[in-house]
């Protein structure tokens, strides 16, 4: 099979992907310094909140509901499927990102930049990045990406039906009070730089590795001149 069939990123999407994951970068590191040690959220956080709240007023059980999408277990769930596809249809590097992109961002978001930043919410809890957004999004990430060696249709479907999955995951957090607005957004930050670099990663050096394999061994000259 020819080494392109199996990239995660086409060779021509490469300087975009490095774009994105680099502007989702600084994204994260504004908002984290900006917020640093902050007990309040800000005046975007507080109108959003009411925003949400005046619309999900009575309707807990509705906010609930929405929460699924950033349960821990339907996460891994999910990675067990993609997984399992990714076996099925003869590519390895996808199954790797799949168990690596969310496992890696999860444990850089929680244990690392919460304690890091030190924002906080309600009774002291830490809330900068949110965890559940940035597990969320790291999966919606890797199904974006399992798409765009396909058609153009297939990728365009899956962006809008993440975007729509995230923004109802990330405004039932809001709405529940389990974290600020810009919260989520340093969450998708945090999943989108950590997927798309390991995606980047992945390739490189299973790219390396691959030309190493079919590259034919030079002989060695016997004799002397």
């Amino acid at each position: 099979m020819h080494p392109t069939v199996t990239r995660l990123v086409p060779a021509g999407l490469v300087p975009l992907f490095v774009v994105l994951a680099s502007a989702s970068g600084l994204v994260v590191a504004a908002l984290g310094l900006l917020f640093s040690g902050q007990r309040v959220g800000s005046a975007l956080d507080e109108n959003v909140y009411w925003t949400v709240y005046k619309q999900f007023v009575g309707e807990r059980g509705l906010l609930e509901a929405m929460l699924v999408p950033t349960e821990p277990v339907l996460l891994v769930i999910v990675i067990g499927l993609i997984v399992m596809v990714a076996i099925a249809r003869h590519r390895p590097r996808l199954a790797v990102l799949a168990v690596a992109g969310p496992l890696i961002a999860s444990l850089l978001s929680s244990p690392v930049l919460k304690p890091l930043f030190g924002r906080t919410i309600n009774n002291g809890s830490l809330a900068f990045p949110s965890g559940h957004t940035t597990g969320m999004v790291s999966v919606l990430t890797v199904l974006v990406l399992a798409t765009v060696t396909m058609r153009k249709s297939w990728t365009i479907l899956a962006i809008v039906g993440a975007l729509v999955i995230a923004v109802i995951g990330a405004t039932a957090l809001v709405g529940m009070k389990y974290h600020y607005v810009t919260d989520t957004v340093g969450g998708a930050g945090v999943a989108i730089v950590v997927v798309l670099t390991t995606a980047l990663l992945i390739d490189r050096v299973a790219g390396r590795r691959a030309r190493t394999t079919v590259e034919p061994q030079q002989p060695v000259a016997s004799g002397t001149r």
